[in-house]
């Protein structure tokens, strides 16, 4: 009765001897025999009876042995042990067996014969169920992941429009500053012209007095005398007309940075339009030479002006953020080189500086997005991305070489004519053809 309870049981039961020849098998293994082999597979050499994974058994059978320890192996580790189909209980379709198997050392107590013990288990239906949630886990990961990309570029764009939208009003903001500035800076310039003047007729009133002191009373002449010295004359005849001078210089100076900040900061114009490089890069200097005066500025251009097709609002932005970030790495005394070279279908823009230079490890996430060094609060990361998307969005490139302590170099390449550019010249001359 016992052993037609364990020839029936749903688990597959075989023994071996220590010749790795088979003694026993119930039915689950009976029954996934060829017929031929079924009813003489006593004292058949496991390696014989399962062919496919002799070995492997052979190599388990002889550790159990020799060890008199269990042996496990897992479908995981290896799925088919033994070469047999499984069938699903509702589709009745077969695949191929995950199995379990579990290797016990025994011995026969009449004999004393020592002997194993194989327990083979169909876990089909357990490992179909992991592999299935294995892979939904994958998929859902493969969609998480491409949905943190998304949120992440949206952030992305949103962070940039926002700039963008800040650029825009401070822009406006800067141009009405300027108009109101030009006003004050218009008539202290013209009271400087006028004082000038004035201050010309009282010095030649002062030096004709002078030369007539021999013809007055020695009283007269005395007061007169002390009156200059006491006034200091012979110093304000000097540096009065210097004053004035400076200050007429400083104010043209003012009047240039006011006018230079309106035109780069605001465009009567929106689109693809034609933008003077050159033009660009001397209010750039202007600009930043008035904020940040520490390093010496230098613009090398090959021509008066080299032209392209683009925006010229994220281009200033672009160069803008180059050249803040430029001034912002020289600490002390360097200097900064703009170099524009204009070449037969494009035009480059370097930006050379002598300041701290960036280290190897963040040279490849300098065009990242929110990715800065500086202390919280004085840098968002933006400067560079925004910098980046502008120069793509006009079929351009921007690299960066740098040497820690050294310096660097930011090299920007723009068609004069980008694909958009040329394509929206090409709508317009339909437009223009189909007007006439």
């Amino acid at each position: 009765m016992f052993e037609q309870l364990v020839g029936k049981l749903p688990v597959g039961i075989g023994i071996v001897d220590e010749d790795f020849n088979v003694v026993y098998l119930n039915d689950f293994f009976l029954d996934r025999l060829p017929h031929n082999m079924r009813s003489c597979y006593k004292e058949t050499p496991v390696v014989e009876l399962f062919q496919g994974q002799g070995k492997f058994l052979k190599r388990r059978l002889k550790s159990v042995f020799v060890l008199q320890h269990p042996s496990f192996s897992y479908w995981e580790q290896r799925p088919h042990i033994f070469p047999f189909k499984s069938s699903r209980p509702i589709t009745g379709e077969e695949t191929q067996m995950y199995q379990n198997m579990e290797i016990l050392p025994i011995k026969d107590k009449t004999t004393g014969q020592r002997l194993a013990c194989i327990f083979l288990q169909d876990v089909t239906a357990q490992a179909s169920y992991f592999r299935a949630q294995q892979k939904l886990s994958e998929a859902l990961k493969k969609e998480h992941e491409a949905q943190r990309k998304l949120i992440r570029k949206l952030d992305t764009a949103q962070s940039q429009l926002i700039q963008a939208e800040k650029m825009a009003s401070t822009g406006q903001l800067a141009a009405g500053i300027a108009h109101e500035i030009n006003n004050p800076i218009g008539f202290v310039n013209a009271n400087l012209n006028t004082l000038e003047q004035y201050a010309s007729h009282l010095l030649a009133i002062c030096d004709g007095v002078k030369t007539q002191l021999e013809h007055f009373t020695d009283d007269l002449k005395e007061q007169i005398s002390v009156l200059f010295e006491s006034n200091h004359y012979d110093l304000l005849k000097d540096d009065i007309t210097e004053l004035i001078t400076e200050s007429t210089d400083g104010l043209t100076r003012v009047k240039d940075i006011v006018e230079n900040l309106k035109n780069f900061s605001l465009e009567t114009t929106e689109g693809t339009q034609v933008v003077d490089i050159c033009a660009v890069c001397h209010q750039l200097i202007t600009l930043i030479s008035a904020q940040y005066s520490s390093p010496q500025y230098k613009l090398q251009c090959e021509h008066e002006k080299v032209e392209v097709m683009g925006n010229p609002g994220p281009l200033k932005q672009a160069l803008m953020n180059v050249m803040i970030n430029a001034a912002q790495a020289i600490e002390e005394k360097g200097f900064i080189k703009l170099t524009v070279i204009d070449a037969a279908q494009s035009v480059t823009i370097k930006i050379l500086d002598s300041g701290c230079g960036i280290p190897v490890k963040n040279l490849k996430r300098v065009f990242e997005p929110f990715f800065t060094t500086k202390p919280e609060g004085q840098g968002q990361g933006l400067g560079l991305s925004v910098a980046y998307t502008a120069i793509e969005q006009h079929q351009g490139k921007i690299s960066i070489s740098s040497k820690e302590a050294k310096g660097t170099v930011v090299e920007i390449t723009i068609p004069k004519q980008s694909t958009a550019a040329a394509s929206c010249c090409e709508e317009s001359e339909v437009e223009n053809s189909q007007a006439t």
